[in-house]
């Protein structure tokens, strides 16, 4: 698939892609189990029995990153723009965005010199996207338990809770990577407050929460 833009209107070859939405692992899980009511106590029996326990999980590759656009001032003379080209052997993070190790108040998480801009007027040959750049993976988990108690033939109670982000996964916000060349930038207490590969610790979140549901049916 050709990604997104074009970079150099004379080499249509290297433009082919993967696309800005490419996740090539994607797996989802919908379970729903009832427990069996257990024992020959009948107040057992009624207490454990008949619960529904579901969930949907889903785990996936993380999104693609674009390629930063250069910084060489082409658009300006042709209005068009291009892409960085991407160094050889460089690495493309300082950090992996899945080890769950990154104190965004200290580090950046990006290699600045992994992409070079083009000479001046010149196109830059990378590709819009590369399979082996991509933002943090995002977990998906949501569980729930109820139950359905009947009281008479046509009035029942169904309650059920269900809960989101339930294993409280910490999400992290993308990174910048708009310009490597951009001079990273820190407050008086050494926190990155700009530059590429900053994350933003204000925006991160990943607090689990939930809801009790309670129905009535008659």
């Amino acid at each position: 698939a050709t990604g997104t833009g074009v970079n150099d209107v004379l080499n249509r070859r290297n433009q082919k892609s993967i696309v800005s939405t490419s996740q090539p692992v994607i797996f989802v899980l919908g379970l729903n189990y009832e427990t069996p009511r257990w024992g020959s106590n009948k107040f057992v029996k009624a207490a454990v029995g008949n619960w529904l326990v579901s969930g949907i999980l889903r785990y996936a590759s993380g999104m693609p990153i674009p390629v930063p656009g250069a910084q060489n001032n082409l658009a300006t003379h042709i209005l068009q723009g291009t892409r960085m080209n991407r160094v050889p052997g460089e690495p493309l993070f300082l950090k992996d965005l899945n080890c769950h190790c990154i104190d965004p108040n200290k580090e950046l998480v990006l290699n600045p010199k992994a992409w070079s801009d083009p000479a001046a007027g010149e196109w830059g040959y990378s590709a819009a996207f590369y399979g082996d750049f991509r933002y943090q993976r995002r977990p998906s988990e949501q569980i729930g338990i109820g139950r359905i108690f009947r009281l008479r033939e046509l009035l029942s109670v169904e309650i059920r809770g269900e809960w989101f982000n339930a294993f409280n996964r910490v999400v992290m916000p993308n990174p910048n990577a708009a310009n490597p060349l951009q001079t990273p930038a820190y407050n008086a207490l050494g926190v990155p407050t700009a530059g590429y590969g900053r994350i933003d610790a204000t925006t991160v979140s990943g607090q689990r929460n939930g809801q009790i549901v309670a129905r009535v049916r008659w």
